[in-house]
């Protein structure tokens, strides 16, 4: 796991194997759907996965927020438990909001990041979806599992 310090009192990390295409097209998949055309938006609700590109978002509750033109996606809201996985590494948070506009996702609520041999956990993560990083605040709490194979045992001799 990479990270650093934040200068705004956070830690920085890297999430995901490479820069999310945030052009690609999204495609939803759940057990139901609604519509409110006056409102332009879409609730997707009942295991609901979300594939954009690597990203993909797993949460029970999904609402799609359309622009006014409805040209396209501006926001999405996922709530009551998600999970969000690229490449070999998973987050998991109570919210996600993702900010199609500006390219960033931000978790919420007892948010735990796994990758490889440790996992971070903290209150909030802001991904930057154009470079692959993410900013975790709040109170942060690492894992930092050693390689245990590394280490020699002593056969007695």
């Amino acid at each position: 796991m990479s990270y650093a310090q934040d200068s705004e009192g956070g830690t920085s990390i890297v999430f995901g194997d490479r820069k999310q295409d945030t052009d690609a097209p999204i495609d939803v998949t759940s057990a139901k759907l609604a519509v409110d055309e006056n409102a332009n938006t879409a609730l997707f609700t009942g295991d609901v996965v979300v594939v954009q590109d690597t990203m993909t978002m797993y949460a029970p509750w999904v609402k799609v927020f359309y622009l006014e033109d409805q040209s396209g996606i501006s926001h999405m809201h996922a709530r009551d438990g998600v999970t969000l996985i690229q490449g070999e590494e998973a987050a998991e948070g109570e919210q996600a909001d993702y900010d199609l506009v500006a390219d960033v996702i931000v978790m919420t609520g007892d948010v735990l990041v796994t990758q490889k041999l440790s996992a971070i956990a903290s209150d909030k993560m802001t991904i930057q979806l154009e470079d692959g990083t993410a900013l975790m605040t709040g109170r942060v709490k690492s894992l930092l599992r050693t390689n245990s194979n590394n280490k020699k045992k002593d056969d007695g001799e």
